[in-house]
């Protein structure tokens, strides 16, 4: 029949458009869908998170809902929702919903643990930690993980509409904890400015700078020696 030649073409060409649409709808439906995957993921413990989050020291929040010691915290991650989200009263089971992080590049006093005694000014150094961070949202910038699997990190957080601090830089300028200079110390490209912040705390003998001759061990010495 006359026109069939063209009529069969455009029919060809609709149904090439139409195929070519439903790809492109599909496509972009499962780009939204990964994109909104990974903003609501949370992470459950530090297992959870990959070396390529590592590598890539994406930055992620949540609430501190425990501190361990002057360095050692545990974070309750809290992805897109979090500020809506409802955060877990601290209760038992805290090691299979919440990530354990050590905060990257300082060592602070070690509390008594395993039989071990106590470093002076240890409570002092958990104390200090928790009133900078416990119950408050923290952004958590992972940098590595150690040989325990918790997840060395950068902690900062911020008092209401003030300045953003570094919960590692403030217990270095209380005194509270010494530069970390172990195996796979991470200082996220800081190193001079801790030393700084050290050597002035040194300087003022706050906290353990303080202490008299004879009461004063680095925790790195206190670890060689309870190892």
């Amino acid at each position: 029949m006359p026109g069939s030649d063209k009529d069969t073409s455009l029919s060809y060409h609709h149904q090439l458009l139409l195929y070519g649409k439903t790809a492109i709808y599909l496509g972009l439906g499962s780009s939204l869908a990964f994109g909104l995957y990974w903003m609501l993921k949370r992470y459950q413990t530090s297992a959870d998170i990959s070396e390529r989050t590592i590598k890539a020291q994406k930055i992620f929040h949540g609430y501190v809902i425990d501190v361990s010691d002057g360095d050692t915290l545990r974070v309750y991650h809290t992805p897109f929702w979090g500020w809506f989200g409802t955060v877990p009263e601290k209760k038992r089971g805290l090691t299979k919903y919440t990530i354990s992080v050590r905060l990257s590049a300082v060592d602070a006093p070690e509390v008594a643990h395993f039989g071990k005694p106590a470093q002076p000014l240890s409570a002092e150094a958990k104390e200090l930690l928790a009133r900078q961070v416990l119950g408050r949202r923290v952004s958590v910038k992972p940098l590595a993980k150690d040989q325990y699997g918790r997840l060395v990190a950068s902690v900062t957080y911020r008092r209401l509409l003030g300045p953003r601090r570094d919960a590692a830089h403030e217990m270095l300028r209380a005194g509270m904890a010494t530069i970390y200079r172990g195996g796979n110390a991470q200082y996220d490209g800081q190193l001079e400015k801790l030393e700084k912040i050290e050597a002035s705390a040194k300087k003022a003998k706050r906290g353990i700078w303080g202490l008299k001759k004879g009461e004063y061990e680095s925790p790195a010495e206190y670890k060689r020696k309870h190892k």
